[in-house]
């Protein structure tokens, strides 16, 4: 079982309509209500390649508990840390030329909310195989708890997987140990302060910025493709399209779909560089089909 955590989880409604002018009553064609951001969006994922999944977030109010309704009829468990502001809800107003997003205000998190949280991380950890941190949104203290989530799953002898981003200090990325790390090409440049166009270029960012110490590291952001970094080889998956779409939390939580399924690396390459180039709602023999045509290469360093 792989748990997925999202400390900023939102509730969505979309309306679809010809039109919804300023100060006048509109009426909408359409109504959808799904629970949306980083951690549903993974669970889906999970579900859709037949992996076991369960969800743990922040959840408050009536849209929290709209949220964990929504998301357990889908099938996917829901671990709910309650808490006394609202869920975010985002209304989408889709009209026929163009679209407006409203977003209610991030909750409050208590030093008492995130204690609460690392005590039931710790009991829901204790039974993965595997978790996956989504990347915080908000900056509400959500993100500092990234990396004492990491170290709590590590001190269970849990593989874990996360996001990096520019914020991120990499000295104590490194003393947190994740076992792997999804990590875009700008954000190693950003790291470095100089550009990175060349694939020579990202494995000897990786190997300053990182040293080997990672087991782990899957790097996105080019148009030629992904780089898999697994215990100091290298492997390349070329792109079937320039420019493509590239959605970094379906990789990570691919990433962890391999690790818990005992594939080797270059497998592991192709089933996070597949899922992350899907819509996410692909069932695992078109993802298996789409893994297939991809061309991994081991690369010489």
């Amino acid at each position: 079982m792989i748990l997925l955590v999202d400390t900023n989880p939102l509730l969505e409604q979309r309306l679809k309509g010809e039109s919804f002018p300023k100060g006048a009553r509109a009426r909408a064609t359409e109504k959808q209500t799904t629970p949306a951001g980083y951690g549903a969006h993974m669970a889906r994922l999970a579900r859709s390649i037949n992996e076991d999944a369960r969800l743990m977030a922040f959840l408050g109010g009536d849209a929290g508990e709209r949220y964990k309704k929504l998301m357990e009829a889908e099938g996917i468990p829901v671990v709910a840390k309650t808490i006394r502001d609202e869920t975010v809800e985002r209304l989408i107003l889709e009209e026929k030329n163009r679209k407006t997003t409203i977003e209610t205000k991030a909750p409050r998190l208590t030093r008492e909310d995130m204690v609460d949280f690392y005590d039931r991380f710790l009991n829901e950890a204790a039974a993965a195989d595997a978790v996956v941190l989504a990347e915080s949104s908000d900056d509400d203290g959500a993100d500092e708890m990234k990396l004492p989530l990491v170290r709590y799953a590590r001190r269970l002898s849990k593989p874990v997987i996360i996001i990096a981003n520019e914020e991120d200090d990499v000295e104590e990325v490194k003393e947190a140990k994740p076992f792997g790390i999804v990590v875009d090409r700008d954000v190693l440049a950003a790291k470095l302060n100089k550009p990175i166009h060349f694939l020579g270029e990202i494995v000897s960012a990786l190997d300053v910025l990182y040293g080997g110490e990672i087991p782990l590291i899957l790097v996105t952001g080019s148009e030629r493709g992904s780089i898999l970094c697994a215990r100091g080889s290298y492997y390349f998956a070329k792109n079937e399209e320039k420019g493509g779409a590239f959605d970094a939390h379906y990789a990570a939580a691919a990433l962890a779909a391999g690790i818990v399924r005992k594939y080797d690396a270059p497998t592991v390459l192709k089933l996070a560089h597949g899922a992350a180039s899907t819509e996410g709602d692909a069932d695992f023999a078109d993802l298996k089909g789409r893994m297939n045509k991809i061309d991994v290469q081991q690369m010489e360093v």
